[in-house]
C-alpha cells in the first residue's frame, strides 16, 4: 500500500490506518475508551487538558508521540508533560514520574491526580529541566517519585501552579 492510496481511502497515514483497523478488528481499544492504559491518562486526559487551560496563552501542542517534549509555550521553551496518580506502596505514598533523562525539554509539567477513577487533580508543578532536585539534575534523573508529606510538599511549593490548578479543576468538574 503506498502513502497514496493510503490518503485517497481517507485515512492520514499509514498509522492511521493501521489504528483504525485494529479498532474495528477489537485488537486494540481507542484511547478514549482504554482507562488502563498509560497513555490514556498522559495523553488523553493531561495534554488535552492542559491545553485546555492554557488556551489565552500562545501554546503550540505537539502531535502525540513526539520525542522528548509535549507543548511549546509562548516563550519558546518546551514543555514535557507527565502526569501520575496516588501510588499507595509500602515504602511511602506517593507519585512516581519517568523522566528516562530527557535533555530535550526545558520544562517539566508536573500533574498529579488522587486516584484514576475519580482523576481529581491535586497538584500541578513546573519544574525546569535542569533544576537541582534532591541529589541532582531532574532531567539527568530516569525517573522522580514525589512523596504526599509535609516537607517534600512544602520543597515543592515553589514551582506549584495554583491559578491553572483552579483552571483545570474547573475543567475536569465539568467533564464528570
Amino acid at each position: 500500500m503506498t502513502d497514496e492510496w493510503i490518503k485517497r481511502m481517507g485515512y492520514k497515514d499509514w498509522n492511521d490506518y493501521q489504528n483504525h483497523y485494529r479498532y474495528r478488528n477489537g485488537t486494540r481499544k481507542e484511547l478514549s475508551k482504554n482507562k488502563e492504559c498509560a497513555s490514556y491518562l498522559g495523553t488523553y486526559i493531561s495534554e488535552r487538558l492542559l491545553a485546555k487551560i492554557w488556551n489565552n496563552e500562545k501554546v503550540i501542542r505537539m502531535p502525540n508521540g513526539n520525542r522528548g517534549y509535549d507543548f511549546i509555550c509562548g516563550r519558546g521553551f518546551k514543555v514535557d508533560v507527565k502526569s501520575s496518580c496516588f501510588h499507595n506502596s509500602e515504602l511511602k505514598d506517593n507519585w512516581h514520574f519517568n523522566i528516562n533523562k530527557n535533555k530535550i525539554t526545558d520544562y517539566f509539567l508536573f500533574l498529579v491526580f488522587d486516584k484514576r477513577e475519580d482523576l481529581n487533580p491535586l497538584h500541578i508543578w513546573l519544574i525546569k529541566g535542569d533544576e537541582i532536585i534532591n541529589t541532582g539534575k531532574l532531567n539527568d534523573k530516569m525517573g522522580f517519585m514525589i512523596y504526599n508529606n509535609v516537607d517534600t510538599l512544602n520543597k515543592l511549593r515553589k514551582y506549584e501552579q495554583t491559578d491553572k490548578l483552579e483552571k483545570l479543576i474547573l475543567c475536569c468538574d465539568k467533564l464528570k
